[in-house]
Protein backbone atom coordinates (compact mmCIF):
# COMPACT_ATOMS: atom_id res chain seq x y z
CA UNK A 1 0.00 0.00 0.00
CA UNK A 2 2.98 2.03 0.81
CA UNK A 3 4.86 1.60 -1.91
CA UNK A 4 1.61 2.33 -4.66
CA UNK A 5 1.05 5.52 -3.13
CA UNK A 6 4.90 6.66 -3.36
CA UNK A 7 4.38 6.07 -6.97
CA UNK A 8 1.68 7.77 -7.03
CA UNK A 9 3.59 11.09 -5.74
CA UNK A 10 4.94 13.80 -7.36
CA UNK A 11 8.86 13.73 -7.14
CA UNK A 12 10.28 16.70 -5.77
CA UNK A 13 12.03 18.49 -8.80
CA UNK A 14 15.69 19.62 -7.29
CA UNK A 15 17.03 22.72 -9.13
CA UNK A 16 20.70 21.73 -10.02
CA UNK A 17 21.86 24.41 -12.30
CA UNK A 18 20.88 27.62 -13.79
CA UNK A 19 21.75 29.89 -16.56
CA UNK A 20 24.33 31.91 -15.07
CA UNK A 21 24.76 35.13 -17.91
CA UNK A 22 21.22 35.40 -18.72
CA UNK A 23 19.74 35.35 -14.85
CA UNK A 24 22.33 38.18 -14.36
CA UNK A 25 20.91 40.10 -17.64
CA UNK A 26 17.33 39.46 -16.59
CA UNK A 27 18.20 40.02 -12.70
CA UNK A 28 19.39 43.78 -14.32
CA UNK A 29 15.70 43.76 -15.75
CA UNK A 30 14.18 43.50 -12.19
CA UNK A 31 16.74 45.83 -10.78
CA UNK A 32 16.06 48.54 -13.28
CA UNK A 33 12.44 48.42 -12.22
CA UNK A 34 12.68 47.92 -8.28
CA UNK A 35 14.80 51.09 -8.89
CA UNK A 36 12.44 52.59 -10.96
CA UNK A 37 9.78 51.88 -8.03
CA UNK A 38 12.32 53.67 -5.25
CA UNK A 39 12.95 56.54 -7.27
CA UNK A 40 9.02 57.13 -7.91
CA UNK A 41 8.57 56.60 -3.98
CA UNK A 42 10.92 59.35 -3.03
CA UNK A 43 9.94 61.56 -5.44
CA UNK A 44 5.68 61.04 -4.20
CA UNK A 45 7.64 61.86 -0.57
CA UNK A 46 9.22 65.06 -1.45
CA UNK A 47 6.01 66.27 -3.50
CA UNK A 48 4.23 65.84 -0.33
CA UNK A 49 6.64 67.91 1.38
CA UNK A 50 6.74 70.36 -1.33
CA UNK A 51 2.94 70.26 -1.77
CA UNK A 52 2.41 71.81 2.30
CA UNK A 53 4.96 74.44 1.65
CA UNK A 54 4.36 76.26 -1.66
CA UNK A 55 2.06 78.75 -1.82
CA UNK A 56 -1.86 78.16 -3.55
CA UNK A 57 -0.88 78.14 -7.44
CA UNK A 58 2.62 77.91 -7.47
CA UNK A 59 3.83 75.01 -8.81
CA UNK A 60 4.96 71.74 -6.34
CA UNK A 61 6.95 70.03 -8.09
CA UNK A 62 10.96 70.67 -7.76
CA UNK A 63 13.92 69.92 -10.50
CA UNK A 64 14.59 67.13 -8.08
CA UNK A 65 11.39 65.59 -8.02
CA UNK A 66 10.90 65.97 -12.11
CA UNK A 67 14.25 64.33 -12.31
CA UNK A 68 13.50 61.25 -10.31
CA UNK A 69 10.04 60.65 -12.37
CA UNK A 70 11.85 61.38 -15.82
CA UNK A 71 14.60 59.19 -14.53
CA UNK A 72 12.18 56.12 -13.86
CA UNK A 73 10.85 56.61 -17.39
CA UNK A 74 14.26 56.22 -18.84
CA UNK A 75 15.35 52.39 -16.54
CA UNK A 76 11.46 51.38 -18.22
CA UNK A 77 13.34 51.48 -21.61
CA UNK A 78 17.02 50.28 -20.16
CA UNK A 79 14.62 47.55 -18.82
CA UNK A 80 13.27 46.72 -22.24
CA UNK A 81 16.90 46.28 -23.12
CA UNK A 82 18.08 43.93 -20.83
CA UNK A 83 14.69 42.34 -21.50
CA UNK A 84 15.82 41.91 -25.10
CA UNK A 85 19.17 40.82 -24.12
CA UNK A 86 18.62 38.38 -21.86
CA UNK A 87 17.41 36.31 -24.62
CA UNK A 88 19.72 36.47 -27.32
CA UNK A 89 22.40 35.53 -24.87
CA UNK A 90 20.58 32.87 -23.33
CA UNK A 91 19.74 31.48 -26.87
CA UNK A 92 23.24 31.96 -28.12
CA UNK A 93 24.56 29.99 -25.65
CA UNK A 94 21.62 27.29 -25.39
CA UNK A 95 20.60 27.34 -22.20
CA UNK A 96 16.54 27.15 -22.09
CA UNK A 97 15.34 26.46 -18.46
CA UNK A 98 12.55 26.60 -16.51
CA UNK A 99 14.37 28.34 -13.98
CA UNK A 100 15.30 31.05 -16.55
CA UNK A 101 11.65 31.64 -17.94
CA UNK A 102 9.98 32.13 -14.30
CA UNK A 103 12.68 34.52 -13.09
CA UNK A 104 12.00 36.67 -16.39
CA UNK A 105 8.40 36.35 -15.65
CA UNK A 106 8.59 37.30 -11.93
CA UNK A 107 11.02 40.32 -13.13
CA UNK A 108 8.55 41.67 -16.28
CA UNK A 109 6.01 41.91 -13.54
CA UNK A 110 7.90 44.23 -11.11
CA UNK A 111 9.46 46.06 -14.18
CA UNK A 112 6.38 45.91 -17.23
CA UNK A 113 3.83 45.61 -14.15
CA UNK A 114 4.46 47.40 -11.01
CA UNK A 115 6.55 50.12 -12.21
CA UNK A 116 4.10 52.13 -14.78
CA UNK A 117 0.99 51.24 -12.50
CA UNK A 118 3.19 53.77 -9.80
CA UNK A 119 4.11 56.20 -12.39
CA UNK A 120 0.65 56.66 -13.62
CA UNK A 121 -0.47 56.77 -10.22
CA UNK A 122 2.08 59.57 -9.17
CA UNK A 123 1.27 61.27 -12.65
CA UNK A 124 -2.73 61.60 -11.30
CA UNK A 125 -1.01 63.58 -8.53
CA UNK A 126 0.97 65.57 -10.61
CA UNK A 127 -1.15 66.32 -13.10
CA UNK A 128 -4.89 65.78 -12.26
CA UNK A 129 -4.82 67.14 -8.01
CA UNK A 130 -8.47 67.48 -8.69
CA UNK A 131 -9.69 64.08 -9.08
CA UNK A 132 -10.42 61.60 -6.61
CA UNK A 133 -7.89 59.86 -5.47
CA UNK A 134 -10.18 56.64 -5.73
CA UNK A 135 -9.85 56.84 -9.74
CA UNK A 136 -5.62 57.19 -9.91
CA UNK A 137 -5.95 54.12 -7.79
CA UNK A 138 -8.47 52.03 -9.78
CA UNK A 139 -6.65 52.93 -12.91
CA UNK A 140 -3.13 52.00 -11.91
CA UNK A 141 -4.49 48.26 -10.17
CA UNK A 142 -6.31 47.48 -13.80
CA UNK A 143 -3.11 48.24 -15.33
CA UNK A 144 -0.82 46.03 -12.92
CA UNK A 145 -3.09 43.05 -12.70
CA UNK A 146 -4.11 42.79 -16.11
CA UNK A 147 -0.29 42.56 -16.61
CA UNK A 148 0.19 40.16 -14.60
CA UNK A 149 -2.59 37.96 -15.61
CA UNK A 150 -1.15 38.57 -19.15
CA UNK A 151 2.27 36.87 -18.12
CA UNK A 152 0.08 33.96 -15.81
CA UNK A 153 -1.88 33.49 -18.89
CA UNK A 154 1.51 33.42 -21.17
CA UNK A 155 3.21 30.92 -19.21
CA UNK A 156 -0.03 28.32 -19.25
CA UNK A 157 -0.16 28.85 -23.22
CA UNK A 158 3.03 28.74 -24.53
CA UNK A 159 3.67 25.12 -24.15
CA UNK A 160 4.25 22.87 -27.00
CA UNK A 161 4.71 25.74 -29.09
CA UNK A 162 6.69 25.42 -32.32
CA UNK A 163 9.34 27.91 -33.81
CA UNK A 164 7.00 28.90 -36.75
CA UNK A 165 4.28 29.93 -34.43
CA UNK A 166 6.67 32.66 -32.85
CA UNK A 167 5.87 35.18 -35.22
CA UNK A 168 3.61 37.55 -33.20
CA UNK A 169 1.66 38.40 -30.09
CA UNK A 170 -1.68 37.48 -28.41
CA UNK A 171 -2.67 40.75 -26.99
CA UNK A 172 -0.38 43.90 -26.27
CA UNK A 173 3.26 42.77 -24.96
CA UNK A 174 3.93 44.23 -21.42
CA UNK A 175 7.02 45.92 -22.33
CA UNK A 176 4.88 47.81 -25.18
CA UNK A 177 2.35 48.70 -22.37
CA UNK A 178 5.17 49.89 -20.46
CA UNK A 179 7.04 52.11 -22.62
CA UNK A 180 3.46 53.52 -24.25
CA UNK A 181 3.41 54.83 -20.29
CA UNK A 182 6.61 56.05 -19.79
CA UNK A 183 6.45 58.00 -22.97
CA UNK A 184 3.60 60.03 -22.41
CA UNK A 185 4.83 60.70 -18.96
CA UNK A 186 8.35 61.85 -19.66
CA UNK A 187 6.94 63.88 -22.41
CA UNK A 188 4.14 65.90 -19.95
CA UNK A 189 7.35 65.81 -17.63
CA UNK A 190 9.03 68.39 -19.74
CA UNK A 191 5.77 70.58 -19.61
CA UNK A 192 7.01 71.34 -16.30
CA UNK A 193 10.60 72.63 -17.29
CA UNK A 194 10.69 75.04 -19.87
CA UNK A 195 14.42 73.88 -20.83
CA UNK A 196 13.57 70.98 -21.58
CA UNK A 197 10.29 71.08 -23.71
CA UNK A 198 10.26 69.17 -27.12
CA UNK A 199 10.32 70.78 -30.14
CA UNK A 200 6.41 70.05 -30.69
CA UNK A 201 5.26 71.74 -27.52
CA UNK A 202 7.46 74.71 -28.08
CA UNK A 203 5.47 75.03 -31.37
CA UNK A 204 2.01 73.71 -29.82
CA UNK A 205 1.94 74.92 -26.35
CA UNK A 206 -1.28 73.15 -25.98
CA UNK A 207 -0.11 70.06 -26.86
CA UNK A 208 0.27 69.08 -22.79
CA UNK A 209 -3.38 69.34 -21.90
CA UNK A 210 -4.03 66.64 -24.99
CA UNK A 211 -1.00 64.02 -23.69
CA UNK A 212 -2.04 64.82 -20.10
CA UNK A 213 -5.51 63.75 -20.63
CA UNK A 214 -4.03 60.69 -22.89
CA UNK A 215 -2.11 58.89 -19.89
CA UNK A 216 -5.44 57.68 -17.69
CA UNK A 217 -7.08 56.61 -21.33
CA UNK A 218 -3.68 55.05 -22.27
CA UNK A 219 -3.10 52.91 -18.38
CA UNK A 220 -6.56 51.74 -18.87
CA UNK A 221 -6.18 50.85 -22.85
CA UNK A 222 -3.09 48.82 -22.37
CA UNK A 223 -4.54 47.22 -19.44
CA UNK A 224 -7.33 45.98 -21.68
CA UNK A 225 -5.45 45.43 -24.57
CA UNK A 226 -2.46 43.27 -22.55
CA UNK A 227 -5.79 40.63 -21.60
CA UNK A 228 -7.15 40.73 -25.00
CA UNK A 229 -6.82 38.28 -28.44
CA UNK A 230 -5.36 40.79 -30.45
CA UNK A 231 -3.01 39.84 -32.81
CA UNK A 232 0.12 42.14 -32.59
CA UNK A 233 3.21 41.73 -35.10
CA UNK A 234 6.84 40.42 -34.00
CA UNK A 235 8.39 43.89 -34.59
CA UNK A 236 11.73 42.33 -34.60
CA UNK A 237 11.48 39.39 -37.14
CA UNK A 238 8.91 41.73 -39.51
CA UNK A 239 12.16 44.04 -39.75
CA UNK A 240 14.99 41.72 -40.32
CA UNK A 241 13.17 38.73 -42.37
CA UNK A 242 13.07 39.18 -45.79
CA UNK A 243 13.31 42.20 -48.38
CA UNK A 244 11.42 45.56 -47.25
CA UNK A 245 10.30 48.20 -50.41
CA UNK A 246 12.37 51.37 -51.00
CA UNK A 247 9.70 53.47 -49.01
CA UNK A 248 9.99 51.26 -45.53
CA UNK A 249 14.02 51.85 -45.57
CA UNK A 250 13.10 55.53 -46.31
CA UNK A 251 11.04 55.76 -43.63
CA UNK A 252 13.34 53.97 -40.95
CA UNK A 253 16.18 56.67 -42.07
CA UNK A 254 13.71 59.35 -41.52
CA UNK A 255 12.76 58.15 -38.02
CA UNK A 256 16.62 58.11 -37.07
CA UNK A 257 17.20 61.27 -38.07
CA UNK A 258 14.26 62.66 -36.18
CA UNK A 259 15.52 61.08 -32.73
CA UNK A 260 18.70 63.49 -31.94
CA UNK A 261 15.95 66.57 -33.03
CA UNK A 262 12.75 65.49 -31.61
CA UNK A 263 13.53 62.05 -29.35
CA UNK A 264 10.28 62.75 -27.05
CA UNK A 265 8.05 62.98 -29.88
CA UNK A 266 9.40 59.87 -31.59
CA UNK A 267 9.13 57.42 -29.15
CA UNK A 268 5.11 58.50 -28.44
CA UNK A 269 4.39 57.94 -32.32
CA UNK A 270 6.58 54.86 -32.30
CA UNK A 271 4.74 53.44 -29.07
CA UNK A 272 1.24 54.77 -30.19
CA UNK A 273 2.01 53.07 -33.48
CA UNK A 274 2.74 49.83 -32.12
CA UNK A 275 -0.54 50.26 -29.68
CA UNK A 276 -2.64 50.90 -32.83
CA UNK A 277 -0.99 47.82 -34.74
CA UNK A 278 -3.19 45.24 -33.20
CA UNK A 279 -6.44 46.45 -33.82
CA UNK A 280 -5.29 47.19 -37.30
CA UNK A 281 -4.12 43.72 -37.71
CA UNK A 282 -7.22 42.36 -36.26
CA UNK A 283 -9.24 44.20 -38.89
CA UNK A 284 -7.32 43.32 -41.62
CA UNK A 285 -7.52 39.41 -40.92
CA UNK A 286 -11.01 39.92 -40.37
CA UNK A 287 -11.71 41.75 -43.97
CA UNK A 288 -8.84 39.64 -45.78
CA UNK A 289 -8.45 36.70 -43.65
CA UNK A 290 -5.52 34.92 -41.48
CA UNK A 291 -1.71 34.88 -42.96
CA UNK A 292 -0.67 31.60 -43.79
CA UNK A 293 1.51 31.60 -40.65
CA UNK A 294 -0.21 31.60 -37.62
CA UNK A 295 0.12 34.90 -35.29
CA UNK A 296 1.45 33.47 -31.97
CA UNK A 297 -0.29 33.35 -28.64
CA UNK A 298 2.90 33.99 -27.07
CA UNK A 299 4.72 37.14 -25.89
CA UNK A 300 8.53 36.11 -26.66
CA UNK A 301 10.02 38.07 -23.88
CA UNK A 302 7.31 40.14 -23.32
CA UNK A 303 9.86 42.60 -25.76
CA UNK A 304 8.09 44.02 -28.73
CA UNK A 305 11.47 44.93 -30.05
CA UNK A 306 12.93 41.36 -29.33
CA UNK A 307 10.48 38.69 -29.53
CA UNK A 308 12.96 35.37 -28.86
CA UNK A 309 13.91 36.23 -24.96
CA UNK A 310 13.59 32.74 -24.63
CA UNK A 311 15.95 32.47 -21.69
CA UNK A 312 17.63 30.14 -23.54
CA UNK A 313 17.46 30.48 -26.89
CA UNK A 314 15.41 28.31 -29.55
CA UNK A 315 11.97 27.29 -29.43
CA UNK A 316 13.14 23.73 -29.62
CA UNK A 317 14.09 21.76 -26.66
CA UNK A 318 17.43 22.39 -25.56
CA UNK A 319 20.42 19.58 -25.46
CA UNK A 320 19.58 17.91 -22.36
CA UNK A 321 22.28 18.36 -19.63
CA UNK A 322 21.38 17.08 -15.97
CA UNK A 323 22.29 20.08 -14.44
CA UNK A 324 19.84 22.09 -16.61
CA UNK A 325 15.82 21.24 -15.73
CA UNK A 326 13.81 21.78 -18.61
CA UNK A 327 10.46 22.41 -18.82
CA UNK A 328 7.31 24.43 -20.62
CA UNK A 329 8.57 27.70 -19.58
CA UNK A 330 11.95 27.56 -21.06
CA UNK A 331 10.58 27.99 -25.23
CA UNK A 332 10.20 31.69 -24.62
CA UNK A 333 10.35 34.41 -22.08
CA UNK A 334 6.77 35.94 -20.74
Amino acid sequence: MKTSQRKRRRPFRRLKGVPFLPSLLTLGNAFCGFLAIAWIVDASELFGRSLATVEPGEVPVTPEILHMVMGACMLIFLAMFFDALDGKVARLTDQATDFGAQLDSLADAITFGATPALLGKFAFDIFFPDLPPKFSYLCAALYALCAILRLARFNVETEGLEEESHLGFKGLPSPAAAAVIASLILFSSTGLDPESSPLVAQLFPGIYNWVNISIPIAMIGCGLLMVSNLPYPHLLNSLLKGKKSFPALAGAIFLLLMVPFAWHETLIVLCSLYLLSGPVLAIWQSVFGKPKTPCADLDLGEDPLDGEDLEGGGTGAAPEDPGIVHGPGSRTGN
